[in-house]
This record gives structure tokens, C-alpha cells and sequence, in this order.
């Protein structure tokens, strides 16, 4: 499959004049990306869609609830082999910051891929 480049927050590319586009591991990476930051209800079609990290910011960091409720919404993305395990490990690096490691099988390819941030 084939979608347009899109990193959450940021402005669509243009390639050689027209919209860039990702496929394989990368669009799975980006969707699970917009999937993670979007607050869920905001998506109108699907009001269970995204996680909504940005609303945890500056709230008291529970890691265990956060992995639990992020593996749960990688497990549901259409790239992730959803027979295989997710890890997902949330770390408190004070003063408000996480890091976060996520360890998936990509449905495309199915081979591991990782996923790390911090917010």
C-alpha cells in the first residue's frame, strides 16, 4: 500500500513536484506516529482511534498504564502483525519527559521493527 508522507505535526513534502509518498515499514512507522499523538475522539470516523499522548504531557507519569493503553492501539494498526507480541516500555526521565520503546512485527514485511520517542 501506498500513502502520502505525513510526520504528525509537520507539513506535507513535495517530490519532484507532486506529494510524497511512504510505503511498506515506513508508512506503518508514520501511522503508528499519528496514531499515538491523536487524541482519541478527535478522529470524527473512528472515535476510539489514537491514544493522545500530547494530553499526558505534564501529568504524573505512570508507565504502566501508558504501555498498556499504547500496545493495545499498535496491536489495532492495520500494519502490525497483530498475532505477534508488541513491547512497549515507557521511562519516566524527569522533569516531565518519557521516552518510549516500541518492539512490533510489521504485517508487511514481518520483520521486527522498532519505534522509539520521547514527548
Amino acid at each position: 500500500m501506498i500513502g502520502l508522507s505525513h510526520i504528525f505535526g509537520n507539513d506535507l513534502l513535495l517530490e519532484a513536484g507532486a506529494l510524497q509518498t511512504v510505503s511498506g515499514t515506513e508508512l506503518t512507522r508514520q501511522a503508528l506516529l499519528r496514531r499515538l499523538l491523536t487524541v482519541a475522539g478527535d478522529y470524527i470516523w473512528q472515535l476510539d482511534y489514537g491514544v493522545g499522548l500530547p494530553l499526558m504531557v505534564g501529568q504524573v507519569i505512570a508507565p504502566e498504564a501508558m504501555e498498556s493503553v499504547i500496545r493495545v492501539q499498535v496491536q489495532a494498526d492495520a500494519g502490525v502483525d497483530s498475532s505477534q507480541a508488541v513491547n512497549v516500555q515507557v521511562e519516566d526521565r524527569g522533569n516531565g519527559v518519557c521516552r518510549c520503546d516500541i518492539s512490533y512485527v510489521d504485517a508487511g514485511s514481518g520483520q521486527q521493527q522498532q519505534l522509539s520517542f520521547s514527548y
